[in-house]
């Protein structure tokens, strides 16, 4: 699954790109098309819903709105479905109720929807007001996953690395990452001059290095051999 959707992700993220490109080509061969509106800096996000308004035909209209919304909730069920089994099985059963029945559960999971449902509301009433969507998302990525893809690095490639080292380097790489976000906001005199795109690069690079450069001095654990083990050596 992990090749198909590396695999596929290329093409498939190409092809909504290049929903953008033909965007911008249509309407630079015929500006008169787009109000003025639109051209101004900060609302690209509504050249292409202004598109399937005026320029396709009632039908496909339709049809391509229709698309649009099933994309859309099969793409939250999907998310608020395991994010609430994360918190369920990670959390709750874990920590809370190790013992907790199949209808405690089942209310559990029902509750953690709701409330992934009503913070995900709020997240896109907050999404309204930026100026592009793709960048929001880039620097949430960015901040999100730049941590799970350091740990990976470091459980691939390093062997020496124990849970220690990976849970220091953590740590280390998420302040970096939240120095790397909020650093201009706050308007810190050592602020992060990379572009947003590059905090997941940031973050995994600083969770990778700290690991790897805290597993040199880690002592390797020397195991004694079984007497079973021993008699077949010998």
């Amino acid at each position: 699954s992990i090749w198909i959707g590396s695999l596929i992700y290329l093409p498939v993220g190409a092809l909504f790109l290049f929903i953008g490109t033909a965007l911008f080509a249509y309407y630079s061969a015929q500006p008169e098309l787009l109000p003025a509106t639109l051209k101004a800096e900060g609302m690209a996000d509504r050249v292409f819903p202004h598109f399937i308004v005026s320029q396709l035909p009632p039908g496909i209209t339709g049809l391509l709105i229709a698309a649009l919304f099933a994309a859309a909730m099969s793409s939250l069920d999907t998310s608020l479905n395991s994010s609430a089994t994360i918190l369920m099985t990670d959390f709750y059963r874990r920590l809370v109720r190790p013992d907790a029945s199949d209808a405690e559960q089942l209310r559990f999971l029902r509750m953690a929807t709701v409330v992934l449902a009503m913070l995900g509301i709020m997240a896109a009433l907050l999404m309204i007001t930026i100026r592009s969507a793709l960048d929001v998302w880039w620097s949430l990525a960015g901040i999100f996953s730049g941590g799970m893809l350091g740990l990976f690095l470091l459980g691939v490639l390093s062997r020496r690395t124990g849970s220690v080292q990976a849970g220091i380097g953590m740590v280390l790489g998420i302040l970096v990452i939240v120095w790397a976000v909020f650093s201009k906001e706050l308007g810190l005199s050592f602020a992060n001059p990379f572009h947003s795109f590059m905090t997941t690069v940031l973050g995994t690079l600083t969770i990778f290095a700290v690991g790897v450069l805290l597993s040199r001095h880690r002592p390797q654990r020397t195991t004694k051999a079984t007497p079973a083990e021993t008699i077949y050596d010998l």
